[in-house]
């Protein structure tokens, strides 16, 4: 229990992604903006994203000295970036060396050994913040607070770790007050195409993003979506998304991307959710970035088409029933995947597939059935992606038994990405699933001209540079592919 300062004003921020030197998009920071609603009410709030503006450092502390906050809180979005957010966080440090800093998101959530290692931040949230965040700032402003407890919060005392895991999830998501970008303008990040972010990349604009559910049921072994979000799924009702869905087309937004892991979880939900948009008869269309294949059929896929959805993303995995069910631990059946996306393919969706190679136990063979099988689908594009260990999912656990990974890889978080090969086995070379996928990605996507088209379309780019992105892509083997 100690004395503190009063907070009166908040800055929400986060980092500039692209002093990665990795592809990045001038996304919403949609996270950021509900942990905004969650605490405008209490105290003065301002958005700061030096990531849509490509902020150099010295505007950065600029803006950051100007803020004149008394918090910063600071959110994480992969354990890619490790580097960047500690870069972010001695900026902070260093224009606002009085202010108090809090990260949340997922850095803290899935290693928080390797966030608290920060000496610049003060504060870690784990979990969902919207709970955690509003008490920690609230007990702060107690002449004398008592942070132990709160759920879901990390410090330092006396110089010993302080950590209480969030117990449970957040139950009524409608509970939940919808995104607030408050001093930013919607319109810029709406009117923004993401070049080469595919699920991402809107068809029409304006756009907005939201989330109507969380967590996953499945238990996939590479899967970070139990760690990050629970493995029981919560959903907001039909009544209440419809309810955001009104406010943002009032806006003037022209298409919705839903950014749910399980979006088809409650099947009478997202009927609701597709007729309550068929009766608006609305000038609006949608999509969501990742659709369980299994759960899709005609009636579905039908009522999808006609409120406004045009592209669906599923994610096969693995074109090898064995990998499927005894390493990945995905319940796809490959038999009954060609007829579920004919039906797609009749109703007029554009279709994208995503697969994943390189697990321990996984033979070179059963690798080349992924590419065999991915090659036969009638879809519009095909990604194959790296199987990379995330921190403390079943598959880095396994990589760390069978010694394919240090003891404490779940602290030390490897700055990887899915193009990057990050094991070897007695089967296959980290090198060489790198140079298996970018080529094949590139001979069985751009194997004819209405293909190239239906791949640029889907890329929001021009011919010329889907050409420029395949030699690059060829050239660099997919890492590091800046645009």
């Amino acid at each position: 229990m100690t004395e503190t300062k009063k907070i009166r004003k908040v800055l929400l921020t986060q980092p500039n992604y692209s002093w990665s030197e990795k592809r990045t998009w001038k996304m919403y920071p949609y996270s950021l903006a509900v942990l905004n609603a969650c605490i405008k009410d209490s105290f003065k709030t301002e958005l700061f994203d030096p990531n849509f503006d490509n902020l150099s450092d010295e505007e950065i502390l600029d803006s950051l000295r100007k803020s004149n906050a008394d918090a910063v809180t600071l959110g994480t979005n992969s354990t890619e970036y490790v580097k960047t957010i500690e870069h972010m966080t001695s900026l902070i440090k260093t224009a606002l060396p009085n202010a108090i800093v809090i990260e949340g998101g997922v850095l803290p959530t899935v290693a928080i050994g390797t966030a608290m290692k920060d000496k610049n931040v003060n504060y870690w949230v784990m979990g969902e913040g919207e709970l955690a965040f509003p008490k920690l700032l609230n007990e702060l402003n107690n002449s004398r607070h008592n942070l132990s407890e709160i759920k879901g919060l990390a410090y330092y005392e006396n110089g010993k770790a302080m950590i209480s895991r969030q117990e449970g999830h957040i139950e009524d998501l409608n509970s939940m007050p919808f995104a607030d970008y408050g001093n930013l303008n919607i319109m810029d990040y709406g009117n923004q195409q993401l070049k080469y972010a595919q699920g991402l990349c809107a068809r029409r604009l304006p756009y907005a993003l939201t989330v109507t559910s969380r967590g996953c049921s499945y238990r996939c072994t590479f899967c970070s979506v139990p760690v990050i979000s629970g493995s029981e799924v919560r959903v907001r009702s039909a009544e209440n998304v419809l309810k955001e869905i009104d406010v943002m087309y009032k806006q003037g937004i022209k298409e919705v991307i839903f950014l749910d892991d399980h979006f088809l979880s409650n099947r009478k939900r997202v009927i609701d959710i597709m007729k309550g948009l068929i009766e608006r008869k609305y000038d609006l269309t949608w999509k969501c970035v990742n659709l369980i294949v299994w759960l899709l059929d005609e009636e579905l896929l039908d009522l999808m088409k006609k409120s406004g959805c045009y592209q669906i993303t599923v994610s096969i995995e693995s074109g090898n029933q064995d990998v499927l069910n005894k390493i990945i631990k995905k319940p796809v059946n490959l038999a009954r995947v060609p007829g579920i996306l004919s039906i797609a393919r009749k109703k007029g969706l554009e279709i994208i597939a995503n697969f994943i190679i390189g697990f321990p136990g996984e033979t070179w063979e059963q690798i080349r059935d992924t590419f065999a099988y991915a090659e036969k689908l009638d879809v519009d594009l095909v990604n194959f992606h790296i199987a990379t260990p995330l921190p403390n999912t079943d598959f880095a656990k396994r990589c760390i038994e069978e010694g394919y990974l240090p003891e404490d890889f779940n602290e030390k978080v490897a700055s990887v990405g899915y193009t990057h090969g990050a094991i070897s086995t007695d089967e296959f070379l980290a090198e060489e699933l790198q140079i298996l996928r970018a080529f094949e990605w590139d001979r069985i996507n751009f194997r004819s001209k209405e293909r190239k088209e239906a791949i640029a379309r889907i890329q929001g780019i021009s011919m010329e540079e889907l050409e420029n992105w395949r030699k690059e892509t060829r050239h660099k083997l997919g890492v590091n592919v800046v645009k």
